[in-house]
């Protein structure tokens, strides 16, 4: 029996399971979120002793997220958020400018909730919100700025997304926003440098980028291939086209 994903669903859901069904899933992780390149001087722990992974979970009005690890570190507790794009076979490309540039487009009008920017500044506001009013904060509200599709965020009532809330507040000590994109380090360092260095958006606030990562999808699959995880180079042949 074989089991095959699409697109960067079925791709990271592949990567995951075959780390965690691996003889070292914890130092396979380390290894791979080692990779992440972070251009305002965050980094990864060299070692994970533990590890929780919350897939696609829902966190109500603050988005979905690709994937959550709750991680146990010799620095401490970590929450690493993970946000996947793609560029998809009818595109014939994917810049992290021109993501920007359509989140930048938003912030003078209406934000697009699937845009890699905004879910990643939902998160950074809910963390802030967890850190300094624990749940009680987003079961209130948190403000948004205008261009927001709503202007005020809960978490709302649902029972799993609430526990899931509850796992993350144990791993606050330290949190990660990571973007794994279809483009190159090289690109990705200039535009961090001339773009996303310059400052918040206006009316946005709390916004903070020093924690952001990037991860190349290209550098995912080569891990792989190194690492004979063979499950998800597979999931990588069949989404030829469509992942990077």
């Amino acid at each position: 029996m074989r089991i095959t994903g699409y697109s960067e669903r079925g791709v990271v859901n592949s990567l995951l399971y075959e780390i965690l069904y691996s003889r070292s899933p914890e130092r396979l992780l380390a290894d791979l979120l080692a990779m992440v390149h972070f251009p305002f001087g965050a980094a990864m722990p060299s070692t994970v002793s533990e590890a929780t992974v919350l897939v696609e979970q829902s966190l109500s009005d603050f988005g979905d997220a690709d994937a959550i690890l709750l991680l146990r570190t010799v620095g401490g507790p970590m929450t690493v958020f993970l946000e996947a794009k793609v560029k998809p076979s009818q595109a014939s490309s994917w810049r992290i400018e021109d993501e920007f540039q359509r989140f930048t487009a938003g912030t003078a009008g209406k934000l697009h909730s699937s845009n890699l920017f905004t879910q990643l500044y939902h998160k950074v506001r809910l963390v802030s919100a967890l850190k300094h009013g624990g749940s009680a904060e987003i079961e209130r509200g948190v403000p948004f700025p205008d261009s927001s599709t709503r202007s005020r965020r809960k978490i709302g009532s649902n029972p799993v997304v609430l526990r899931a809330v509850k796992q993350i507040e144990l791993f606050l000590s330290q949190v990660r926003y990571v973007a794994l994109v279809p483009e190159e380090p090289e690109p990705i360092a200039r535009f961090a440098a001339t773009k996303l260095a310059k400052g918040a958006p206006r009316g946005f606030e709390g916004w903070d980028v020093r924690d952001y990562g990037f991860l190349c999808w290209f550098e995912v699959e080569e891990f792989c291939r190194k690492r004979g995880l063979a499950n998800t180079v597979q999931a990588f042949e069949f989404n030829r086209g469509q992942i990077y």
